[in-house]
This record gives structure tokens, C-alpha cells and sequence, in this order.
């Protein structure tokens, strides 16, 4: 993945989405649809750099968290702001998906 996507971890997961706005890709390394997700997040990262932050999850690295946002489809997209849960992308989708996302939850 690019620089301007984030990997997370059970261990700095809370800490990094408490601030500001943000979106956790939520994937597994083996997942197909996950790996084909990459381009269009690393797409999502690069053109809204200065509003959000993008960070990466690998549900099997850190199946605790997966299991708090009942992450049972990889891929998931979550909008968080300071640290709220919001809107939720499931599955593998176009990038039309997220610029939606974005608008309705977190430039609101």
C-alpha cells in the first residue's frame, strides 16, 4: 500500500481514529476483493490527503477490533470522526461508493 494509507493495529487503532476525520479499510491479506480495493484507496487517500486520514486494518493481524465493528465482510470501509463510527461500505465497490461516503458523513 501507498504512504498515504496507514496501517493500524489493535494496539494504535484508538488512539489514531480519535482525532479528526478518517476512514478504516478493513481487509484481509488473502482476500481477493481486499487486494483489488487497494488501488482505489490509495485513489481516496491521495485526493483527500488534507481532509482525512486513511488507515488500513488487517482483520486477521488484529481480529479484536474486527470483532468490536462486527467486521465479518472484508473488504469494510468505516467513517469515523473524533473517534464515532459512522457510515460503513461493505464488500468490494466502486470508487463512487466512498466519494459518497465521504461527502454524506464526513464533510457534513
Amino acid at each position: 500500500m501507498s504512504d498515504d494509507i496507514i496501517a493500524v493495529d489493535s494496539y494504535d487503532f484508538d488512539d489514531r481514529i480519535l482525532h479528526g476525520l478518517c476512514l478504516v479499510f478493513f481487509y484481509a491479506e488473502w482476500c481477493v476483493q481486499s487486494r483489488g480495493m487497494i488501488p482505489i484507496m490509495e485513489e481516496i487517500a491521495d485526493e483527500y490527503y488534507d481532509r482525512l486520514r486513511i488507515y488500513a486494518l488487517d482483520v486477521e493481524q488484529s481480529p479484536d477490533v474486527a470483532s468490536i465493528f462486527a467486521i465479518d465482510v472484508t473488504p469494510t470501509v468505516i467513517a469515523f470522526r473524533d473517534g464515532k463510527m459512522g457510515e460503513r461500505v461493505t464488500g468490494a465497490n466502486p470508487p463512487s461508493a466512498y466519494h459518497e461516503l465521504i461527502s454524506e458523513y464526513c464533510e457534513n
